[in-house]
């Protein structure tokens, strides 16, 4: 029996496969005599291990292991990050950027994990408020945005009280070095090596073309604001995973969290060339 070993399987619901191969993993982990906790639906699907909601996760889990995409990994790092627990993705998704393990590869990834024969690869998260509600951790990027309005959006942004810009168009977005390749990266902003710690500001679809993205110290506190009319709220996206709309006088801060995420790596990322090698994907028609 592997004593005091835990891992928490938690898996993209709209992946078919995700269902078999969570079976197969939770069946490997059994057999080398750690425990496996199931997220509630899924151990519905499979009847393995036990089950347990991602909002309860134990302080003791040893890691949480994601299958599924970059999305699926996102909605499982604020709750893991505020234990401290580190987080394994295996790729079953299309871009995978914090991905970690193939599929072909999980026998031998459950054998190091139970030896614990890996490092954590630890990246900067932001905390969220808005307006006076609780702070909310976030991995990639908080966006402003107009939300379903057809009208363009004003955003003003400050950094420590000093004014930084007014944007006119889709909003204004902040994102971690991590979040640079995605929503940012496509707003136009810059890519940051994702082991940096500084905080990156994109303006998204601005009439005003030219303004451009701003990288700023990690210590800055950001202050995004707009008003938006009651039959037009505006939008706040945090991660792509959760949707605030709010009418009225809207301001939300964003600052380095205290908590950083941390990921479960065999090997070195070698960031530089899988970003070549996705923007050559990418490139493919």
């Amino acid at each position: 029996m592997t004593y005091g070993l835990a891992f928490f399987l938690f898996a993209n619901p709209h992946k078919p496969d995700t269902v078999s191969t969570s079976a197969v993993l939770a069946q490997l982990i059994l057999d080398r005599g750690a425990r496996v906790l199931v997220d509630t639906w899924l151990h519905g699907r499979i009847a393995i291990g036990e089950p347990c909601d991602i909002k309860d996760l134990p302080q003791e889990t040893t890691a949480v292991l994601s299958l599924g995409g970059d999305g699926t990994l996102l909605r499982t790092v604020a709750h893991a990050a505020v234990r401290g627990i580190p987080v394994l993705g295996i790729h079953m998704g299309r871009v995978g950027f914090l991905l970690e393990v193939n599929l072909n590869d999980i026998a031998q990834a459950v054998d190091r994990l139970v030896r614990g024969d890996y490092h954590l690869e630890e990246r900067m998260m932001l905390a969220c408020q808005v307006n006076d509600g609780d702070e909310m951790l976030v991995m990639n990027d908080v966006a402003l945005t107009r939300g379903q309005s057809p009208s363009s959006i004003e955003v003003k942004a400050y950094a420590d009280g000093e004014e930084i810009c007014v944007s006119r168009g889709d909003g204004l977005l902040v994102a971690t070095p991590t979040g640079t390749t995605g929503y940012a990266l496509s707003a136009g902003g810059p890519v940051v090596y994702p082991l940096m710690s500084c905080l990156v500001l994109v303006s998204i679809c601005s009439h005003i073309l030219t303004q451009r993205p701003i990288v700023m110290p990690e210590d800055k506190t950001v202050v995004l604001t707009t008003s938006a009319n009651r039959d037009q709220p505006c939008q706040i996206i945090m991660d792509g995973q959760v949707v605030i709309n709010k009418s009225g006088d809207v301001r939300v801060v964003i600052r380095k969290a205290a908590q950083k995420a941390r990921f479960i790596r065999f090997a070195e990322q070698k960031f530089l060339t899988r970003l070549r090698e996705k923007q050559a994907d990418w490139n493919v028609t």
